[in-house]
């Protein structure tokens, strides 16, 4: 369940509280860190936009109508709606010749107009636009991005919003590759301008945003257009929100991305960490709190930043004030995150467990039970190499015999999108990732006495310190026990995450079962998925 983030205190005395859920997740999927419930049924809100403009990147839109770093930062964003924004915006129209009368929402006020930019310490040098216009409202640069989309897919620009559009599919797409989510288990609503919004774990919302921090194993034009979006965002951090709030400061350090959403959901990627974090106040109160709570969580993971953390802890006032205009009270957040302690080991290079030189006999009696342990795990490790080789053999003559479609042009986008098993993504994989053994299946024709003797023959020939620390990593269980993934680069990843679950698979062979409370999903081998289209 939720625990405290935030106390508001009154005097000496707690008056509210606020309670929400943290996840944070590293790129190969293991829960490093969590407080509350990450399993919560979470809407990104407007944190999606990163991902969102994904698909018109890909497109190589920006290309197409030549637009600048600011204006592609812009898509991502959540402006203010200040007259920086609306000079960015307006040029976006100028370049594409879209019409600022096609979006489908209403029109608003510039937020930095509102009580919340008084809200900030600096907020009273702001420079919203008088009025009201479509192009105030937060998510116009979103929805330039769709339209824009649209008309490349289908030649006009309306329909843009809607769930069955070609626009919003390969938005679905993305966010499912990119948080191993399978579409039937990603919720849709409609977010507050118009367009569908999803719903989906917290712990694969942080997964999908460690993926922007660390696309290690994904095909090249997408984690160049992930890596490139990214460090637009880095340029222009004052484009996503305003100058001077969080995700200003954050968005300001290339190694952090921030990106909110209302109704209190805060993502963040740390590439230096490889990590995704996602937070969620059950109250939705959060624009005032981001600051103080972002810092807290940067304190705790021993991130090296310590002036940024002192300046996201100044940049909403935390005092409470009465109408008299006198301070009777402050707000802080006050929680603490579950780290699994291996993670600060590997970081700081203190995984190496202490021997006790006074009973070298005990030590190694323990390395040879543990060993004889640990063989099974040897031999999933070994079957998962032999397995990619075969799927190598199988994309090359699949390359040769059919040729490579561009993915937009392809009458599979799904599938063609999503085949990323050759040798081209894993080869930029700097990764070895952990895989729990106990969640997988025993790997057939294979003769592992023979494994087993290898493994011993390798392991004997390693110091004791060595083997001691590949021990205490692939014993390592995660702090929330069988509810955390732990997928590999190449037995995981959801080879076609639109099937129907209520459909049922041909002669396939699972590989993984990936638990989610109460429910949980298969993810089948590449070449049974082929067999079964070739059946049905």
């Amino acid at each position: 369940m939720a625990e405290i983030l935030v106390k508001e205190y009154r005097g000496d005395v707690v008056e509210n509280v606020h309670y929400g859920s943290i996840a944070i997740v590293s790129s190969t999927g293991e829960t490093i860190a969590y407080t509350g419930d990450i399993e919560r049924q979470t809407y990104m809100r407007s944190a999606s936009k990163p991902i969102q403009v994904l698909p018109t990147l890909l497109a190589g839109l920006h290309k197409k109508y030549n637009l600048s770093e600011e204006e592609v930062t812009i898509c991502n964003s959540s402006h203010w709606g200040s007259n920086h924004h609306i000079y960015v915006l307006q040029s976006i129209m100028e370049k594409t010749g879209l019409k600022e009368e096609d979006m489908i929402m209403n029109p608003t006020i510039s937020t930095s107009a509102t009580p919340l930019a008084d809200k900030l310490a600096l907020g009273s040098k702001l420079n919203p636009v008088e009025g009201k216009s479509r192009l105030q409202h937060c998510c116009s640069g979103k929805h330039l991005s769709l339209m824009m989309l649209q008309r490349e897919l289908t030649g006009k620009v309306t329909g843009y919003q809607l769930p069955d559009s070609p626009v919003q599919k390969q938005i679905i797409s993305f966010l499912s590759m990119l948080s191993q989510t399978p579409t039937y288990r990603i919720s849709l609503g409609i977010d507050g301008c118009g367009v569908p919004v999803f719903a989906l774990p917290m712990r694969n919302i942080a997964l999908a945003y460690a993926k922007l921090a660390d696309p290690f194993n994904l095909p090249d034009d997408i984690r160049e257009a992930i890596t490139y979006n990214f460090d637009c965002i880095n340029k222009n951090p004052e484009k996503i929100n305003d100058y001077f709030t969080p995700s200003y400061y954050v968005n300001k350090n290339p190694d952090l991305l921030m990106k909110d959403g209302s109704r209190g959901v805060i993502c963040m990627a740390i590439r230096s960490r490889k990590l995704g974090i996602v937070i969620k106040l059950e109250d939705g109160w959060s624009d005032e709190y981001q600051g103080i709570i972002v810092a807290r969580i940067l304190e705790q993971l021993q991130y090296d930043d310590k002036e940024l953390i002192e300046q996201l802890k100044k940049t909403y006032n935390t005092k409470i004030y009465n109408d008299c205009k006198d301070e009777v009270g402050h707000a802080e957040a006050d929680f603490d995150i579950h780290i699994e302690q291996s993670y600060f080991d590997e970081l700081f290079g203190n995984a190496e467990p202490e021997e006790d030189d006074s009973d070298e006999s005990d030590a190694d009696t323990a390395d040879e039970s543990a060993d004889s342990e640990d063989s099974d795990i040897d031999s999933s490790i070994e079957y998962e190499d032999m397995e990619e080789l075969e799927d190598d053999e199988d994309t090359n003559e699949t390359d040769k015999s059919s040729g490579q479609k561009n993915s937009f042009e392809s009458s599979d986008f799904i599938s063609t999108l999503l085949n990323m098993r050759g040798k081209k993504a894993r080869s930029n994989s700097e990764h070895k990732p952990v895989t729990d053994h106990n969640d997988m299946d025993e790997p057939e024709d294979i003769d592992e006495d023979s494994d087993a003797d290898e493994d011993m023959e390798d392991e004997e020939q390693l110091s004791t310190e060595e083997r001691a620390r590949r021990r205490a990593i692939r014993d390592r269980r995660s702090i929330l026990g069988q509810n955390v993934v732990l997928p590999s680069s190449n037995q995981t990843f959801i080879q076609n995450p639109m099937t129907d679950p209520m459909r049922p698979v041909k002669s396939a062979k699972v590989i993984s079962t990936i638990q989610n409370n109460d429910a949980e999903f298969e993810v089948f081998d590449k070449k049974d998925n082929e067999d079964n289209k070739e059946q049905e």
